[in-house]
């Protein structure tokens, strides 16, 4: 009676050991799936973020140019008028920006605060999109590492188990079974709490 129940043991062992090894292969290759999938969508808001904060470099030198462009229309402008050159002073505020034309009728204008607000406010509407972009990259990123944490935990788990479905002795067997529980733990905790 006593081998037939140490035999049934061995067998459910050997069937625990089984699920174990299957339920490590899977989290193995769903955590490196994730993993991957994080460090992939990483890489490409990365580059696109990269790509948006060159376009807002961009936007800000024809800003810049603009700005300047609205500065010496402006000068010629007032050069016309004291020169009371009135069609010529006409053709250089034609010219202006309707944000330079709209900062010139306000009192702290020309050229004030909102006019260069106003100017850059493209510039600098791109330039956030894609620092938010880099961002989400970085935590991308960071969850891609977290994965793979978790993936170490679960092969780690698995080299143990397949280790205790070769071994013979039943302390040695279950003591490397017991470390890839918690291996095992260690994987799903990691995991779920990317």
């Amino acid at each position: 009676m006593d081998e037939s129940k140490e035999v049934m043991d061995i067998n459910k062992l050997e069937i625990f050991i089984a699920a174990m090894i299957a339920l490590l292969s899977i989290l193995t290759a769903a955590t490196a799936y994730y993993s991957h999938m994080e460090d992939s969508s990483s890489t490409h808001n990365y580059f696109s973020s990269q790509s948006i904060i060159v376009e807002a470099s961009s936007l800000y030198l024809e800003a810049n140019q603009a700005i300047i462009y609205d500065m010496n229309s402006y000068d010629s402008y007032v050069i016309a008028l004291n020169d009371g050159n009135e069609s010529l002073a006409e053709f250089y505020f034609s010219g202006l920006s309707q944000s330079a034309i709209d900062s010139d009728n306000r009192s702290s204008g020309p050229f004030d605060e909102q006019y260069f607000d106003e100017m850059y406010a493209f510039a600098s509407q791109r330039e956030a999109e894609g620092q938010k972009l880099a961002d989400k990259a970085a935590g991308q990123n960071t969850a891609a590492d977290e994965f793979q944490l978790a993936v170490l935990f679960s092969a780690v788990g698995l080299s143990l188990t397949g280790w205790a479905s070769v071994i013979s002795s039943r302390k040695l067997k279950l003591t490397f079974l017991s470390c890839s529980i918690v291996a095992l733990l260690l994987c799903i905790v990691q995991a779920s709490s990317v």
